[in-house]
C-alpha cells in the first residue's frame, strides 16, 4: 500500500482520539505509519544500498511491475505477528503501548485490504518464526 494511505488514516484517527488521549496519540501516527521503515530496513540488508528513494521506487513501482515477485518472501520484521502479539500483551500493562498498537492494527487492516484487492494473495512473510524455518529447510 502507498505510504500516503498509512499516513492520512493514521493521522485522521490520531485527530479524532486527540481530545481523550492528547499528546499520546503520536503513537498512533508512529504505529499507523512509521512501522513501514521495516520495508527500509530489508532493503538496506537485501540489496546493501541505504538510498531511500531507491527503496521507494523498489516497492511502490517496480513491484508492481513485475508482478511483486522482487518483493516476495521479504521479512518485514514490524509486519509479523509474533510483533503484533508483542505490542498486545504490551499494551495490558501501558496506554502508550495500547496507542502504538491501535495504530499498528489500523496499519495492519490497511495492508490486509490492499493485499485482498491488488496482488490478491500475501507477499511478505508474516511470521518470523516461518520465515526461519522456510529458509533454514530450502538451504538443505
Amino acid at each position: 500500500m502507498k505510504p500516503r494511505m498509512h499516513f492520512l488514516s493514521a493521522l485522521i484517527l490520531a485527530v479524532i482520539l486527540y481530545p481523550t488521549f492528547e499528546w499520546k496519540v503520536l503513537l498512533i501516527f508512529v504505529g499507523g505509519f512509521l512501522i513501514d521503515i521495516d520495508h527500509y530496513l530489508w532493503y538496506a540488508y537485501k540489496y546493501k544500498k541505504l538510498d531511500l528513494h531507491d527503496c521507494y521506487t523498489h516497492y511502490a513501482v517496480d513491484s508492481y511491475k513485475n508482478n511483486f515477485k522482487d518483493v516476495r518472501g521479504d521479512l518485514l520484521i514490524f509486519h509479523t505477528i509474533e510483533f503484533l502479539l508483542m505490542m498486545v500483551i504490551l499494551s495490558f500493562y501501558t496506554e502508550l503501548a495500547l496507542m502504538f498498537t491501535v495504530g499498528l492494527l489500523l496499519h495492519y487492516l490497511l495492508d490486509l485490504g490492499w493485499y485482498y484487492f491488488i496482488p490478491k494473495q500475501f507477499i511478505a512473510n508474516h511470521s518470523i518464526m516461518y520465515w526461519i524455518v522456510k529458509n533454514k529447510f530450502q538451504k538443505i
